[in-house]
C-alpha cells in the first residue's frame, strides 16, 4: 500500500486488490469460505470520507475471474436494511447498496464501468467517461448478468432484527464487452483502475470506500481516486 500526496496537500492510501482466477466454478453465496471463494483476498470497504454521526458499518468484498466472468462477493453488516428501488438502471444508491467502479484500459482512456446492487439485487451498470453522458446496460444484455442476495423480496423494508446481508454477482466479460464497445477479456497481469463503495441506505445513509476519496461531499465518479486491481495468474481452488 502506498502513500501518495493528492490535489490540495489531502493524502491518500492508493491500495492494490488481486483478484485470483478460479480453476473451479464459483457459487453465488455469501459463504466466504465456499469453494474457490476461500482462496479469495478479502477487501474491507471501511474508509468514511464524510463520516458525521451513526454506525461505522462493515463491509467486505472478495471477487475471482475466470476466462468467462468476474465474480463478485459482498458480505455487509447492517442494523438498517433498505431496499425500494426494482428497474433495471434505477437509483439504487439510494438503498442499502454496494458497488464497482473500474476502468478496465487505464493506458487507453478514461471510459470506467460503474456496477451498483441493491441488497434486493436490483442493478444499474454504466459505461463511459464521466458521471454524465453514460452508456447503461440495456435490459436483454443485463439479462446474462447474474445476481444473487439474502433477500429474496424485490423490496426491503428495515425489521428491528436487521444485522446484514450479502450479495454475490457473475458478471461476464461479454456483457462488458458489448457494452464498452471493445473487447474486455482480462488475464494474468492484467490491471485495471477501481474502487468498491457501500451506500447505507435510507436511516444510515453513510457513504464507505475502499480506497479513500478526497472530496468534500460523497463523489464515487472520481477515477483519480481509483486504486490499482490486479488480475493474478491463479488459480484459486479451496485449500
Amino acid at each position: 500500500m502506498k502513500i501518495v500526496e493528492a490535489a490540495g496537500d489531502a493524502r491518500r492510501c492508493m491500495k492494490e486488490y488481486v483478484i485470483e482466477r478460479s480453476a473451479a466454478p464459483v457459487p453465488l453465496c455469501g459463504d466466504p469460505a465456499a469453494g474457490p471463494w476461500a482462496s479469495a483476498k478479502a477487501a474491507a470497504i471501511d474508509e468514511f470520507p464524510w463520516y458525521r454521526s451513526g454506525d461505522r458499518q462493515s463491509t467486505a468484498v472478495r471477487a475471482l475471474y475466470d476466462a468467462e466472468a468476474l465474480y463478485l462477493q459482498f458480505l455487509a453488516a447492517d442494523r438498517h436494511i433498505f431496499a425500494k428501488v426494482t428497474e433495471l438502471n434505477g437509483p439504487v444508491c439510494t438503498d442499502s447498496c454496494v458497488e464497482l467502479f473500474a476502468t478496465v484500459a487505464p493506458p487507453a482512456g478514461p471510459d470506467y464501468f460503474n456496477f451498483e446492487a441493491n441488497c434486493c439485487g436490483t442493478f444499474h451498470l454504466g459505461f463511459g467517461p464521466r458521471r454524465e453522458d453514460r452508456r447503461l446496460v440495456g435490459a436483454d444484455l443485463a439479462a446474462g448478468i447474474e445476481v444473487a442476495t439474502s433477500t429474496a423480496a424485490a423490496t426491503r423494508a428495515e425489521r428491528p432484527d436487521d444485522d446484514g446481508w450479502w450479495l454475490a454477482a457473475r458478471i461476464p466479460f461479454g456483457v462488458l464487452s458489448e457494452l464498452a464497445g471493445s473487447e474486455v477479456r482480462p488475464r494474468a497481469g492484467t490491471v485495471w483502475r477501481g474502487n468498491f463503495y457501500r451506500c447505507g441506505g435510507k436511516t444510515d445513509p453513510q457513504f464507505a470506500c475502499w480506497n479513500p476519496v478526497a472530496t468534500p461531499s460523497p463523489d464515487f465518479h472520481r477515477p483519480e481516486f481509483f486504486a490499482t486491481i490486479r488480475f493474478a495468474a491463479g488459480p484459486a481452488t479451496r485449500p
